[in-house]
């Protein structure tokens, strides 16, 4: 009886010290960070390129222009590394738009700082320009997207086989449309930069 309660409790020991390499090897995944901004939603529009500024001021200029502040919609706009999602105020259950990251071709502050708008890549060459007013300005806004983008690149990055990282593929890969996009969105960044210099006070809201 002694041996066979031995042989048990050395059992059990090594059950308890082999359980600790699995936790070891898989960790728990960190709690994605999420940014949320109380702006107004303006609205979507189809544009004919995936980057470039004059394609998102055009788009702001386009919806500011066809319509009037009261048609703006109240939103909270939470960006995470994985999803951009437009969500109304009072019906925080019911998301808008929810736009994922990796196909988020580009990003850009409009000429009045206020405006903000990103492109995101919808497939077979058709691209939508989402636009959002912000207050006071739209620079928190731009540095959470980009953020936001970045992270999902180094992510792309650490998943990557390590053969794959060293070497290059000749096929395009999901990595190659998320570098161009980090690319893009730098560039808007920079504009946003260039933009909150003003020599004038900014504008107000237009008046319809």
């Amino acid at each position: 009886m002694a041996e066979r309660k031995s042989a048990k409790a050395a059992a059990g020991s090594s059950s308890q010290n082999g359980s600790d390499v699995p936790m070891q090897e898989f960790p728990m995944p960190k709690t994605e960070l999420v940014q949320k901004f109380h702006v107004h939603y303006l609205g979507m529009t189809s544009v004919s390129r995936p980057i470039g500024m004059d394609i998102i001021n055009g788009a702001i200029d386009s919806l500011v222009s066809s319509t009037g502040k009261e048609d703006w919609t109240p939103v909270i706009l939470s960006i995470a590394d994985t999803t951009v999602a437009v969500i109304k105020e009072k019906e925080e259950e019911e998301a808008l738009v929810e736009c994922r990251v990796r196909f988020l071709s580009f990003m850009g502050v409009g000429r009045d700082i206020h405006s903000f708008a990103f492109i995101m890549d919808t497939g077979s060459q058709h691209f939508q320009c989402h636009v959002f007013w912000c207050e006071p300005n739209a620079g928190s806004v731009s540095e959470a997207v980009q953020a936001a983008c970045v992270l999902r690149y180094q992510k792309c990055l650490v998943a990557r086989p390590p053969s794959q990282r060293a070497g290059s593929s000749s096929s395009p890969s999901a990595d190659s449309v998320t570098r161009r996009v980090t690319t893009s969105v730098k560039r808007g960044v920079q504009s946003l930069i260039d933009t909150l210099k003003p020599k004038k006070q900014p504008s107000e809201l237009p008046q319809q």
